[in-house]
């Protein structure tokens, strides 16, 4: 049977069509006819579908009505039928032009015609195609329920099956999610994350991704917990039956889901080991078989430190990149071990969110792991100090640290004793007010707010620093040695 047409559609004179613009699209092939009254109604009508509409969703304004007809026609639907109830605006000469000049057919709908009717005759002419469909879909589930028989992804597996290269990308971490053969250019992906910026909490149900004038792919929005889209890659809109597409969507969204469960389940497993490594409560022999599991056994390991507010996101986009890792949280701050061959790729990764990262020195000894954690820990705070986004602990490395729990404690001593005492024995906060002082760049009224106190009462703690320590506030040297030696207590006391 062949494809139904707008020209067949409107040779049915039981039916009351007839084209008021865009003749020279008569021909244009005819699958769905929908009903559609929101305001961007080229997101909800599919590729060679037909919009029906009594006119609600036209805009009054001629650039409105002449941009409602160039966006149907860019989506590649068929056209547009409206009803002739006396529900639309009045439609401008400039409208019917624009789909003269694009071939859109705009059809007027009699008012005896309900549009059930058009919408039955549709259907019944598409029937044809109902096997086919079937056939796809069934195609799409057996490739989920074999997605983990075989060497293929699921994406590899939709990909063959709708005939265009599909990915996911989690437009808020700019990561690309589940396994592929083949991965996005950081191009698109960044084109991805620019187009949805101010759109997060309401992802677009469908978005052309472009650069510059260039059509990179279409974006379709996931339901799922993380902000996911799947990508359909591609120069052209793409031409898929949009039933076919959304189950694709939601087989998608289930695979997702299911391996966010067991990411998260694999995080705190890592982190399990992690902490017995770190605290001696499991010996070298059994963490080595248990490193070998999770794809870091007999290598050089290197621990990155930071924030701990950056630890889920270090936690996704180090699992969507498939790197042997282990993670863990201790106080304030988050860790990450690597093998130190996948060091500089991870760093390109974390660095494009994370303002500063401490890296300790590479070992190959599990009981060395330990101290990776103090390392990592000092470079952070000379990474801080200094405002480089990435300080690495090392011999060659000018960080005026200490580089052991004991160096740091009489380092911290040998200037802030006399305050740590003071504060000890008259309960007081001399030390943290200093640092919150030499924090603030020495501005009294943010360190005033910051410490919820007066700035006479400021005042009278910063004279009493001075005097207990022989240092003044405004000097140079002095000031750089209380930075060095808070540094230091900040290290002996989170030792």
């Amino acid at each position: 049977m062949p494809d139904l047409t707008i020209s067949d559609l409107v040779a049915m004179r039981q039916l009351s069509t007839v084209p008021l613009a865009g003749k020279a699209g008569l021909g244009r092939r005819l699958v769905w006819a929908h009903v559609c009254e929101l305001p961007d109604p080229w997101n909800w009508v599919g590729v060679d579908e037909l919009l029906m509409t009594t006119g609600m969703c036209i805009p009054e304004g001629v650039e409105d009505q002449r941009r409602l007809i160039s966006s149907l026609a860019d989506r590649g639907t068929a056209g547009i039928a409206i009803g002739d109830d006396q529900q639309a605006p009045p439609l401008h000469t400039e409208m019917l032009a624009e789909a003269d000049r694009l071939g859109y057919p705009v059809l007027l709908v009699g008012h005896s015609t309900p549009f059930a009717a058009i919408g039955r005759t549709v259907a019944v002419a598409a029937q044809s195609d109902q096997i086919t469909r079937i056939a796809r879909l069934s195609k799409l589930y057996e490739a989920t329920r074999s997605a983990t028989l075989g060497k293929s992804t699921l994406l590899d597996q939709i990909s063959r099956e709708l005939g265009i290269e599909v990915h996911v990308v989690d437009v808020e971490v700019g990561s690309e999610v589940l396994s592929r053969r083949t991965r996005l250019s950081h191009e698109t992906v960044s084109a991805i994350r620019t187009a949805v910026a101010d759109s997060l909490h309401r992802l677009p149900p469908r978005l052309p991704v472009v650069d510059g004038e260039d059509l990179l792919g279409t974006a379709f929005p996931l339901a799922t917990h993380r902000r996911c889209m799947l990508i359909a890659e591609g120069p052209d809109d793409i031409d898929v039956d949009a039933f076919v597409l959304l189950h694709a969507q939601s087989l998608v969204a289930v695979e997702i889901e299911r391996d966010t469960r067991d990411r998260e389940r694999s995080d705190a497993s890592e982190e399990g080991l992690f902490r017995q490594i770190v605290d001696g409560s499991v010996g070298p022999d059994a963490a080595e078989s248990l490193l070998e599991q999770i794809g870091l056994a007999h290598t050089q390991w290197v621990v990155l430190c930071f924030d701990i507010a950056d630890l889920g996101f270090v936690r996704t986009m180090i699992g969507d990149e498939a790197i042997p890792k282990m993670t863990l949280a201790v106080g304030e701050e988050g860790y990450l071990l690597v093998d130190n061959a996948d060091f500089d790729r991870v760093v390109e990764r974390l660095q494009t969110r994370i303002e500063a990262i401490g890296v300790s020195a590479r070992t190959s000894a599990i009981a060395r792991i330990g101290d990776g954690l103090r390392q990592s820990r000092w470079a952070l705070h000379a990474a801080r100090a200094e405002g480089s986004t990435v300080a690495e602990y090392s011999s060659a490395s000018p960080l005026f640290l200490p580089r052991t729990l004991s160096e740091a404690h009489f380092a911290a001593r040998a200037v802030l004793g006399e305050l740590i005492d003071y504060d000890a024995e008259a309960d007081s906060n001399l030390v943290d007010t200093l640092d919150a002082y030499l924090t603030c760049n020495r501005s009294w009224s943010e360190t005033a707010e910051r410490l919820m106190i007066h700035r006479q009462t400021l005042g009278y703690r910063l004279k009493k620093i001075e005097s207990l320590t022989g240092r003044s506030t405004k000097s140079s040297a002095d000031i750089a040695a209380f930075w060095s030696a808070l540094v230091a207590h900040r290290i002996s006391r989170s030792g």
